[in-house]
């Protein structure tokens, strides 16, 4: 992880580096965002060619997808969901690298990123126990993502609030 600087009440700023445990985590990010894309990916070129993607376990994904509920303003909840799960991959890897001194401002876009996305998927999981009455597999593990996606940038951001306020 890079290394970030801190001012010290002698004299100019030193060096600080991140936990290791704040490495092991990010990198975790890194992957299960990398994870969300490719589902993402995947649905948003079937959902753009007028199917439902292969549905195994729970046999529900043309349901849920085709409900009123499958779009916004048109488009397949898939296609902002893709757009999410890259952002959440860059900020991982900006955290990781640091670039450009912007490690806060992507931690700050990986967690509020992840809550937005973690609460409209507790909306979604909730149409889908309650309105559509379905069950689609992608979207569970969507959400199971997000949640952990959520926690994450949590634990993470309060490490940078920590390290910013010492």
């Amino acid at each position: 992880m890079a290394v970030s600087t801190r001012a010290t009440p002698a004299g100019p700023a030193v060096p600080v580096s991140s936990p290791r445990w704040r490495l092991i985590l990010t990198v975790a990010l890194l992957v299960l965002a990398i994870a969300g894309t490719a589902i993402s990916a995947y649905l948003a070129y079937e959902n753009s060619q007028g199917k439902s993607g292969v549905c195994t376990i729970a046999h529900g994904c043309s349901t849920v997808q085709q409900s009123k509920y499958g779009k916004i303003l048109g488009i397949p909840i898939s296609m902002p969901g893709l757009g999410l799960y890259v952002v959440l991959a860059a900020s991982a890897a900006i955290v990781l690298s640091n670039y450009r001194g912007w490690r806060p401002y992507a931690t700050l876009a990986g967690f509020y990123g992840s809550f937005f996305g973690f609460a409209f998927s507790v909306y979604l999981t909730y149409l889908e126990a309650f309105v559509i009455d379905a069950w689609c597999i992608y979207c569970i593990t969507s959400a199971l993502f997000l949640t952990a996606l959520t926690a994450g940038w949590g634990v993470n951001l309060a490490s940078e609030v920590r390290e910013r306020r010492r």
